[in-house]
């Protein structure tokens, strides 16, 4: 899957293109993604970007090919085995610097999630990121930048990929080839990130879990019905629940509001707007924060649960339609 069209309207990618225009590349970048599953392929578009011969990395030249399939002589990866860069990565990367690159006019090292690598690493690489040999440059990547040294941070131009609206990932699905109702599906679970989303059609399980938080909120009025939806969230889908329950009531409350009604799913969300009260919905929404913190701090399964049902309850017996 070719994420270029996606990234390239981010302002990270704009930002990098233009500094390559006026002839102020940095000498390192720090390329800040949270979607870990999209971050190898974003380095990998910003050395393109920086390697290539055309204005916009075309994908087809013999360097754009090398660098996409990792083996151009003078565009490195690292780390060259294992899951995070160590010492020994970094001494290879100092050595290297000063070899003059073969065939191209500069030489790279793309360090691909430096928020694994390790505190003796990021200082080994302190010098060479503040003087690196002549055309030679670093781009790294990072899901997070809180590992990361302030003296590490201060030597690099850092440039954040933030997550991506549902209008964008579902026009890039589309785009390749995913079915409209599955993307629907797995949206409100995917966070902004490409990734999880494709994940999630993989899996092909959002949908129910999706409907059955449609249907919490808009079907659920006695307690004598709480026990039937609790029989239905199991701990294996009680995350997904709640993060379909937050952006179900995140966006209904918006357009109870009269806020934007161009959302990827809206007749569902028009079904939660009609049923229950923006005060209601505004009630729920605390009532799932507070789940979703019992959630981080392994809380009890039931009482979670419990909880988010008869706050909805709650909830729509006080702001009653």
């Amino acid at each position: 899957m070719d994420v270029y069209s996606l990234l390239k309207n981010t302002n990270a990618y704009k930002i990098f293109q233009a500094d390559k225009a006026r002839g102020t590349l940095s000498h390192a970048y720090l390329i800040s993604c949270e979607d870990e599953g999209l971050l190898s392929s974003a380095l990998s578009i910003f050395a393109k970007a920086l390697t290539c011969e055309e204005s916009e990395p075309c994908g087809k030249c013999r360097t754009c090919k090398l660098v996409e399939a990792k083996t151009h002589t003078d565009v490195i990866y690292y780390p060259k085995s294992g899951s995070k860069i160590v010492v020994s990565d970094v001494d290879e990367i100092i050595e290297k610097s000063y070899y003059k690159p073969l065939e191209l006019p500069v030489k790279a090292f793309v360090l691909v999630d430096i928020s694994k690598m390790t505190v003796q690493a990021q200082n080994k690489l302190l010098k060479t990121l503040e003087e690196p040999p002549e055309n030679t440059f670093i781009i790294m990547g990072t899901t997070s930048v809180y590992p990361l040294l302030s003296t590490v941070l201060s030597r690099v131009k850092r440039l954040d990929i933030p997550a991506f609206s549902d209008g964008e990932l579902k026009s890039f699905l589309l785009s390749n080839g995913y079915e409209s109702d599955k993307i629907n599906q797995v949206l409100p679970f995917a966070n902004g990130r490409l990734s999880d989303a494709v994940k999630k059609i993989e899996l092909n399980e959002s949908g129910e879990v999706l409907e059955l938080a449609k249907n919490a909120l808009v079907n659920l009025k006695s307690s004598k019905q709480v026990a039937e939806f609790s029989a239905k969230i199991t701990k294996e889908i009680l995350k997904d629940f709640i993060t379909a329950l937050a952006k179900l009531t995140q966006v209904a409350i918006k357009v109870s509001a009269g806020g934007n009604k161009a959302e990827v799913f809206l007749e569902m969300i028009e079904e939660i707007a009609n049923s229950v009260s923006i005060g209601a919905l505004l009630f729920i929404s605390d009532k799932i924060q507070v789940a979703e913190k019992a959630m981080f701090f392994n809380g009890n399964h039931q009482a979670v649960v419990d909880g988010i049902l008869f706050g909805i309850l709650e909830g729509k017996f006080k702001w009653s339609k």
